[in-house]
């Protein structure tokens, strides 16, 4: 069988991205299957953008991983340590003496959710601007999903929410096929 993923060399990834896909057809059939209803239709694409959201993200990591090596990764948190309360202005202000101490960790690859590999694509220049914006509202179109968080009412995925979700896997891997 040949692979639609044939540029990764990771077997295990391209074979886990093949079934990924082969997923996806089967998803992308039942959407526009007229026996079912909208309400069906719309659960069928949410989980075709999940699973194409995941692809994306499949191959921003691999494109991460092979033009890093995880070498030059590494995240920065700044803390400000209080050492000393010097005034009180009220129960909710005080004047403080203190530093702001800056903590550089090691990324790990694994930890990675598509959001931070995004923006460390980005910021490595491995994808453009566009790119990043399209990645990014693909992020937020897959996680809808959690609807615990949400702010509106979780209606309805479309046709067009597909079809945009689709062109942005297909640019991302374009991209990573070189």
């Amino acid at each position: 069988m040949t692979s639609n993923f044939s540029f990764i060399n990771d077997e295990i990834l391209r074979e886990n991205l093949d079934i990924a896909f082969n997923h996806l057809i089967e998803l992308t059939y039942l959407c526009e299957t007229p026996k079912y209803n909208s309400v069906l239709k719309s659960s069928f694409r949410k989980t075709t953008i999940i699973y194409t959201a995941s692809i994306i993200e499949a191959l921003l990591l691999w494109l991460l991983k092979k033009n890093t090596h995880g070498v030059n990764l590494k995240k920065e948190t700044k803390i400000f340590q209080i050492s000393k309360d010097i005034y009180k202005i009220n129960s909710e202000e005080k004047i403080v003496l203190g530093k702001e101490v800056i903590k550089i960790e090691q990324i790990k690859f694994s930890k990675l959710n598509l959001g931070e590999i995004n923006s460390l694509c980005r910021n490595s220049g491995l994808i453009t601007d566009k790119v990043f914006k399209d990645v990014d509202r693909v992020r937020e179109l897959r996680n809808r999903q959690h609807i615990g968080n949400l702010e509106v009412v979780e209606k309805d995925y479309t046709k067009t929410d597909l079809e945009f979700v689709f062109s942005v896997a297909r640019v991302v891997k374009n991209l990573v096929r070189g």
